[in-house]
Order: C-alpha cells, then sequence, then structure tokens
C-alpha cells in the first residue's frame, strides 16, 4: 500500500497514510466545504474564518449551527491527526458518507444540506476513532 499525503489549508489539517483512505476522506472533505460553501454562498480561506463570517450574517436560529461547528472543530482536526491505515472498513464507512453528502452539494435542501455537515462532525472521529482503537494492521 502506498501512503500518501495531502494538505488541506481550508480545514487546518494534513491528512497521511494509506493512498485509498486518504483520497476517500479528501473526497468527503471538499464535499463538506462545497456544503458549506453552496449553502451559504460565502468563501473564505479557512473554515474559522467562513464561521466568523457568516455568523455576522445569518438569522438566530442559524447561529446553534455555527456554534456547534466551532465546538466541534478541534476535535475533527485532532482526530485527523491520526495516519489513516489501509482497511476496507474505514474506506467503506468514508464512501458510505461521500455517497451520503455528495447529493446534498446543491443545497437544493438546506436542511439536509446542514444534516450532512452535522453528520461530518460527527462521524468522522467515530469512524477513525474505531480504527485508532481496534487497527489491527488489516
Amino acid at each position: 500500500m502506498k501512503n500518501a499525503v495531502e494538505r488541506f489549508d481550508w480545514w487546518g489539517v494534513t491528512l497521511n497514510g494509506d493512498e485509498r483512505a486518504v483520497k476517500a476522506l479528501s473526497e468527503l472533505m471538499n464535499i463538506n466545504k462545497a456544503l458549506f460553501e453552496n449553502l451559504y454562498k460565502v468563501h473564505a480561506n479557512t473554515i474559522e474564518e467562513h464561521v466568523n463570517k457568516l455568523y455576522e450574517q445569518v438569522p438566530e436560529y442559524e447561529k446553534k449551527f455555527l456554534k456547534f461547528v466551532n465546538s466541534q472543530l478541534p476535535n475533527l482536526k485532532r482526530c485527523l491527526q491520526f495516519e489513516l491505515p489501509y482497511n476496507s472498513q474505514l474506506i467503506s464507512s468514508i464512501e458510505y458518507e461521500i455517497y451520503i453528502s455528495s447529493a446534498e452539494t446543491d443545497c437544493e435542501y438546506p436542511y439536509d444540506a446542514r444534516d450532512c455537515i452535522i453528520t461530518f462532525f460527527q462521524r468522522i472521529p467515530e469512524i477513525i476513532g474505531s480504527y485508532k482503537e481496534g487497527f489491527s494492521g488489516e
């Protein structure tokens, strides 16, 4: 298995590890970046800058969503510092998230797009955490 390294300035992380796992996770991260940008029609250099810009513009009910993103971002970044192993179940789990999220990038249904972002922030630490704990070197 080849190792890969991919830097994501917008997310403020660098992915490394198995090439297939890095490729899958990078695709999911790009989808979630597109969800953010398409949902609010705002672009920024980093996710933190994006959230700060949005906080000034969105209605009060949206601020709860942005607070959630801000609160979960450190945890997400921490879990992404793990070297991704080759594991077919890990890759399959990420590909499932890609399948679900990619259908919402047009943001035709804003609540569904937000749900995908929330799921990303919840599921990626869970998915990666389960492989950190139970890594068997498959």
